[in-house]
């Protein structure tokens, strides 16, 4: 039961006084703490409150008198009320403690929490945000003294209307003393991510099962600026990669708190495994602020212009979020290192290899290059390369896709695998609708070697789109011994009419 206030007759005059006292307990889970009046078990003299006067008002339209008792003064008949102002200075709030230690001087005295504008209104949509309880209810009994400590997080409406009004009432009825409290705010914190996949929450490490976290859908190419979708980047012209950043990873539960820091961007060769951070290329940066967020689809597209495109070709993307004293990397990245594992683990970093392909009437087929990459120094390494047909209609039935290997990687491999048929040398066709596999490759040590992948369909009179992924699986420094997902690209096909 909320208690009711009731109405006394007393006579107060104060001075008002805010007394604000700031502390930081680390950068992870940053604390403001708002105090007043001294811990000094009611000693004389009384130190000023600072009720606002909104307060003011509303004491005066709902109690015979106005104004509020001080710190340490203890007798009938007076209501004690303070305004702690400037909360938002801390930051967005995501909890709070709140510790009052009072001397109960009446069995129906309460605790009171609530937002009041200028004019005396209690504040709050579509019914004023307040919490109220006895103080006999709150461990303190009648005539004696006790410290209350309450959690704000858990008292209904109190950390929204800290965020949105920036200040809290504290409102203690009317025989009872209060000698001192304070109010420690914990501030939001910040966990921006970019996906890896469509279904990426942003946890660290992911776990991804059979889909490949090379295919960020949160960075895209674009031609020329402000373009829908992605597209291949052109050779001899400035590109503009867009990456989206979420501030609503795992590790800051909403709302989360703004966050500044340094987007990079980084390219290399189009195909399997790659080693960071010597396969990666730097194209830029921007310094942005992600603002906080409320909702868990709020997010912040942040363009960087790419004017270095090095020759006509495809390219894989790395983006890295790095504000190393708010939202840092959870796993070291180690140099040289794996950079599937660096991107499982670390929500801050995302890979894109996607290749746009476009067959037409005029433009029947399309090839590109696939580097494969051994990414053990000092010995060969084991690799089988797959063909993934992701869900919905089979680009295999509709069209042709060749795999021609170099010559040295066609005559160490044993031609073992599934789903594939050898039609000259150092060329196989996929057979298989559901994809295939061509197993036991054998890569030279610390090197890399190129598989060209070919794509053709004769294009009907409608657009119709396809998906076809080439995946690197082999031995990695973690793993030795057994072939993993290193890394792939993923084709995305459309084939139809010219464009006219």
């Amino acid at each position: 039961m909320v208690p009711t206030l009731h109405r006394l007759p007393f006579r107060a005059t104060l001075r008002l006084l805010a007394l604000l006292i700031v502390s930081w307990t680390g950068l992870a889970h940053a604390q403001a703490t708002f105090v007043g009046g001294t811990a000094d078990n009611f000693a004389l003299p009384t130190e000023p409150v600072s009720p606002s006067a909104g307060l003011l008002t509303w004491i005066a339209n709902n109690y015979a008198y106005a104004g509020s008792r001080p710190y340490d003064q203890t007798g009938i008949d007076r209501y004690f009320a303070t305004t702690l102002a400037g909360l938002k200075r801390a930051g967005t709030t995501c909890g709070g403690t709140l510790r009052i230690t009072v001397r109960n001087g009446d069995s129906n005295d309460s605790l009171n929490l609530w937002f009041t504008d200028g004019n005396g209104n209690r504040l709050g949509s579509p019914n004023p945000i307040a919490w109220s309880n006895y103080l006999s209810s709150l461990g303190v009994p009648l005539n004696t003294t006790g410290t209350i400590v309450l959690d704000l997080a858990s008292l209904p409406g109190i950390i929204d209307g800290i965020n949105t009004y920036g200040f809290l009432d504290i409102l203690v009825q009317d025989d009872s003393a209060v000698d001192s409290l304070s109010l420690s705010l914990t501030r939001c914190k910040s966990d921006v991510y970019i996906k890896d996949n469509l279904a990426d929450v942003g946890a660290e490490p992911g776990t991804y099962g059979p889909s490949g976290i090379w295919s960020s859908p949160d960075i895209r190419v674009c031609q020329t600026a402000g373009c829908s979708g992605t597209q291949n980047p052109l050779f001899g012209q400035t590109n503009y990669i867009y990456v989206k950043l979420r501030n609503t990873g795992p590790n800051a539960p909403l709302p989360s708190s703004p966050v500044t820091g340094t987007l990079h961007l980084y390219r290399t060769l189009s195909g399997g495994g790659s080693t960071w951070n010597g396969d990666w290329v730097y194209i830029g940066s921007t310094t942005v602020t992600v603002p906080g967020a409320t909702n868990v689809n709020d997010f912040l597209e942040v363009v960087v212009p790419w004017s270095s495109v090095p020759a006509p070709g495809h390219y894989c993307l790395l983006a890295r979020w790095d504000s190393p004293t708010s939202d840092p990397m959870t796993f070291p990245e180690l140099v040289p290192s794996n950079t599937v594992d660096n991107t499982i683990r670390n929500n801050n970093i995302a890979w894109r290899n996607v290749n746009v392909v476009r067959l037409t009437p005029t433009r029947p087929t399309e090839a590109f290059d696939f580097r494969v990459r051994n990414l053990l120094k000092d010995r060969t390494s084991l690799a089988d390369l797959q063909v993934r047909i992701p869900g919905g209609a089979s680009f295999i039935s509709r069209g042709q896709v060749l795999l021609q290997l170099e010559p040295g990687l066609w005559q160490s491999w044993g031609k073992r695998g599934e789903g594939f048929e050898i039609i000259g040398e150092g060329v196989v066709r996929i057979v298989n609708p559901s994809g295939a596999r061509l197993a036991g490759l054998q890569l030279t040590p610390d090197g890399s070697q190129i598989v060209k992948v070919s794509f053709s369909a004769n294009a009907g009179a409608a657009p119709e789109p396809f998906e076809v992924q080439v995946v690197q699986y082999s031995e990695a420094p973690a793993a030795p011994g057994r072939v993993t997902d290193v890394g792939g690209v993923t084709y995305q096909i459309t084939v139809g009419p010219d464009d006219k």
